[in-house]
Parts: structure tokens; sequence; C-alpha cells
């Protein structure tokens, strides 16, 4: 349950970070490209809770959290427009912005500290019993039995 909304609020923050990137292309060509970097970043951390594997090396973890840094700014400008606009424009979607933004920066913060953790570059193998294997990458555990 918590990976699929891990998925879903990395999946809204790719999608904005694409929208902002298109937006800021015409006027700040590299800051639009910062947002598309964010952007696939943002992919990389969706195909990591859908599939268990991370894309980006740990030696390219510094442009990681670059990227994750980015997010937490646009989170929180998110957070600070929904603030400001929500008396105008009293809508579902302005009050729907402010627990997401928070769920944006949150989730940005927490891949930040994951990097930190000691075991994310390898996955430790594991052998109990007769013909079982069990692997664990993180949180993900798969076992696989031998015939």
């Amino acid at each position: 349950m918590l990976r699929l909304l891990r998925v879903i609020v990395n999946s809204f923050a790719l999608v904005v970070l694409a929208v902002l990137g298109v937006v800021t292309l015409q006027f700040n060509p590299l800051l639009a490209m910062l947002f598309f970097l964010s952007a696939i970043d943002q992919f990389e951390d969706v195909y990591y809770y859908v599939y268990g594997k991370r894309l980006v090396p740990r030696h390219l973890m510094p442009l990681d959290i670059v990227f994750e840094s980015i997010l937490v700014l646009v989170g929180v400008g998110m957070f600070v427009l929904s603030l400001i606009y929500y008396y105008f424009f009293s809508t579902w979607f302005f009050r729907a912005l402010l627990p997401l933004s928070l769920l944006i920066v949150y989730s940005a913060i927490e891949d930040i500290a994951e990097w930190f953790k000691p075991g994310v570059a390898g996955a430790t193998k594991v052998t109990r019993g007769v013909g079982e294997e069990i692997r664990e990458e993180e949180e993900f555990r798969f076992i696989r039995r031998r015939l």
C-alpha cells in the first residue's frame, strides 16, 4: 500500500516537472533542462518502487541528490502557491494540492535519506533451509525455490 502511494506521488511529480520544463523552455532553457532531468529522476524512482531495481548507479548519487533537491523546491513552491490562492479559488484542486505538495516534499526527502543508508548499493543473499534462497534488496524480498 505504501509503495502504491509512493508510485502515485512520484508519477504526479514526474508530470509536474515535465510540465514545468515545457513551460520554462522558452524563457530559461537551463532551468528547463534541470526540470527535465529531475523528471527523469522521478521516472527512475517510479521504476524503483515498481520493480525494486535502481537505474542510477551508486557513483551518480550526488546528481540524484541535486534532482531530488529540485523536487523539494518544487514541492515547497506548490505548497506556497496553494496557500496563496486557496482563499481566492476555493476549489478541489487547491485543497488537494496542499497535502499532495507535502507528500512530494516528504517523498523527495525520503529518497535523499535513502542514499545514505548502508546497503543500498547491493543485494544481500542468504540461504536458509534446503534448496531455498532468499535475496533481499532494501525493503523488497524475493524467495526462489530450487526443484
